[in-house]
């Protein structure tokens, strides 16, 4: 069975359970955060060789790398949607960079979440890197309406908006 054929979330729990072998090498860590580049993608491949479908898939090349930067996993995080919520109260540029990043399609995600990763682990937001994967693995409206429910939801909640009520009116012919 392919990476493909198998849901998302699980494969990206195995894929951070074998990423956990790399937590403390520094020297794994670095050749890791390379794969970003282009130029430098090749020298993480050795380290993602042994999880099958790692090599050459952008989501798993950048979610490894950006996991290098800080190799905590913070699976109580949320989607990016919810961190990127915490960083706009910071600085309202992130609602445009947001926005962008809900219009990309499955081979621009992985190069597009990159920076607002750097930026929400720059202002110490937590990030759910094993989730971050399952969604770039089944990018689509599913995922991109989710992060939006996040990002926005948290503005509706401190607008003090009920949520039971919009079900209502979601329910409504």
């Amino acid at each position: 069975m392919s990476t493909n054929d198998r849901p998302p979330l699980p494969v990206a729990v195995s894929f951070f359970s074998y990423l956990q072998r790399y937590r403390h090498d520094r020297g794994a860590l670095a050749k890791l955060r390379g794969a970003v580049s282009d130029a430098r993608r090749p020298n993480a491949w050795p380290l993602l060789g042994g999880f099958p479908g790692a090599i050459g898939c952008r989501a798993f090349e950048t979610v490894a790398a950006l996991w290098a930067d800080d190799p905590e996993l913070a699976d109580n995080a949320g989607n990016l949607g919810n961190t990127m919520a915490k960083l706009k109260t910071d600085n309202n540029s992130f609602e445009g960079r947001f926005k962008r990043l809900l219009t990309c399609d499955r081979e621009e995600i992985a190069e597009r979440v990159a920076p607002l990763v750097r930026a929400a682990q720059a202002k110490g937001k937590r990030v759910s890197y094993t989730q971050l994967l399952s969604d770039l693995l089944c990018w689509g409206d599913e995922v991109k309406v989710r992060w939006a429910e996040a990002f926005w939801g948290a503005a509706q909640a401190d607008a003090g908006i009920n949520p039971e009520l919009l079900d209502v009116v979601e329910a409504q012919p």
